[in-house]
């Protein structure tokens, strides 16, 4: 006679249609979820595959079960149509248990082994854990990834180079910068002295909040990419503590003109030229 594992295996592998048509329904009734005819066709999609895994999974030996994990929504489809990482890690969850109540309910598993029946159980369980922690995985990296690219638009808006004239602008810096945030400050700026064609780019810093060494330092280098593009940089706004501060960390901005604020520079050099 085949073991538990085997008549089990064979019984998802051929019954899967039958058996989510049958509790998936049951499932998103007991949760109170209405799901388009779209949204309810990935989910059974979804299932399927997942009872795949689990008929693979009753065939292996425990050492041989590894990360072969499909998480649910593998195509983020259901995270672009707005559904809640918590809905579906529900869904899994309520549609397990629905699962091994009937498998409790069918003859394959009356004259089973108890053993057989805790190894089963491990498997299945094993099996809807794994998407769970694939799906929930999938998710936050999407969810980074999107963080991610509001900050760099947010960065490139909240920093823009504004236009004094045809050939002058102003880059003025506001609140905190973390590394990150200065190199996609610095990207844009490069591309904007590029793409105007600057002659003279004014840096205030009247809107810095903090700043330590590794801002001074990128600042110093970011001066010096603006003058190998042949665009003459003035610093205003510049506070007595950051100018202590750059002297400390021996940087050599002798060669840069600076100002106690915009104002002053914009009537200074305009009156000189």
């Amino acid at each position: 006679m085949k073991s538990l594992n085997k008549r089990l295996a064979e019984y998802f592998e051929n019954n899967q249609t039958t058996l989510v048509n049958e509790l998936l329904p049951k499932t998103l009734d007991q949760l109170e979820i209405v799901y388009s005819d779209n949204d309810l066709n990935y989910h059974f999609e979804m299932l399927r595959l997942l009872l795949d895994r689990v008929a693979e999974s009753l065939l292996q030996h425990p050492d041989e079960t590894n990360a072969a994990e499909i998480g649910y929504d593998t195509e983020n489809y259901l995270y672009s149509q707005g559904v809640l990482l918590k809905q579906t890690v529900d869904v899994l969850s309520v549609f397990r248990l629905s699962l091994m109540k009937h498998m409790r309910k069918s003859d394959l598993i009356k004259e089973a082994k108890v053993e057989e029946g805790f190894i089963v159980t491990e498997e299945v369980v094993s099996a809807f854990d794994a998407a769970i922690r694939a799906t929930t995985e999938s998710y936050n990296r999407t969810k980074e990834r999107e963080h991610e690219e509001m900050e760099r638009n947010l960065n490139a808006v909240s920093t823009p180079v504004v236009l004094i004239d045809e050939f002058q602008a102003v880059l003025p810096l506001v609140g905190e910068f973390s590394p990150e945030r200065f190199e996609i400050v610095k990207d844009h700026t490069l591309h904007k002295v590029k793409e105007y064609g600057l002659r003279l780019l004014f840096i205030d810093f009247s809107g810095i909040a903090t700043f330590d060494d590794v801002f001074i330092n990128d600042l110093f280098n970011l001066t010096k990419t603006i003058k190998l593009l042949g665009t003459r940089t003035v610093l205003t706004g510049i506070r007595t503590e950051m100018a202590i501060a750059a002297i400390q960390s021996e940087m050599d901005f002798k060669e840069l003109e600076t100002f106690n604020d915009l104002k002053q520079a914009l009537l200074t050099i305009n009156d000189r030229e």
